[in-house]
């Protein structure tokens, strides 16, 4: 993995957004404009960074996010060589960010920062605050969204789409957790951890996806989808371990 560029020193930021892109181009650049535009124009926020993770794009992402990182102080950029996963991705991102809370954005605009300011403004002194989840699919994509969710509610006992929208988690906390997922799975492993340390979590309102700018989908694909399942099963085995040892 190599580093790019970027604001590094200094005092640490009241916000992290991880904006993890793979094979994102097209998008990366109206994403970060308006994420810079909302951020800097929200009063109340006391600094914020951007954290721009390619992993390992082959169509120019990564050039586009080391111009965009020279061009300004608030972004910071991390590169994977080759393609490890979105879940790996955001391990990145979030192992760099210095904020006192952290969130992510999906680098193909679908999900606006102003749905974590707006969590981030209610977050007061709970560790991680959550949101729903309510987005217009095809029947394709609807019906593989609703097999992982039964599947993830038979392995982990834990319905996903009642609470894996965006969401913001303290900073100290979140660099602490150990995140084993290469997929979005990772998500999950974080609102785990926080639930088996019995943190203050709380939840608000729902997170409402737009359409892609461009492109297609790179995490709807049955290589994807079985990976998912088989990290769900180890994410099973590995909490079951983690409660057995909590329990002696």
């Amino acid at each position: 993995m190599s580093m790019a560029s970027g604001r590094e020193s200094g005092p640490a930021p009241a916000l992290t957004v991880v904006i993890p892109a793979f094979n994102e181009a097209a998008n990366v650049e109206p994403v970060v404009a308006e994420t810079l535009e909302v951020l800097r124009g929200t009063p109340w926020l006391a600094g914020f960074e951007l954290v721009l993770v390619d992993d390992g794009s082959r169509d120019g992402t990564g050039e586009v996010m080391d111009r965009l990182a020279a061009a300004h102080s608030e972004v910071v950029v991390a590169h994977h060589q080759a393609n490890r996963g979105f879940g790996a991705a955001l391990t990145t991102g979030y192992r760099r960010s210095r904020g006192d809370a952290v969130t992510f954005i999906t680098a193909d605009g679908e999900i606006g920062v102003d749905q974590p300011l707006r969590l981030v403004r209610e977050m007061g002194d709970r560790d991680l605050m959550l949101s729903g989840r309510v987005r217009s699919v095809g029947a394709g994509r609807g019906f593989l969204t609703w097999g992982v969710n039964w599947t993830s509610r038979i392995i982990l006992g834990f319905w996903p789409d009642d609470s894996v929208g965006i969401y913001v988690v303290r900073g100290d906390v979140l660099r602490r957790i150990p995140l084993h997922s290469t997929t979005g799975l990772a998500n999950l492993e974080i609102l785990l951890y926080c639930r088996a340390h019995r943190l203050n979590i709380a939840m608000s309102g729902v997170t409402e996806a737009k359409p892609r700018l461009s492109g297609e989908s790179k995490v709807t694909n049955l290589r994807t989808i079985v990976k998912t399942l088989w990290e769900m099963l180890k994410l099973r085995v590995r909490t079951r371990g983690e409660q057995e040892e909590g329990g002696r």
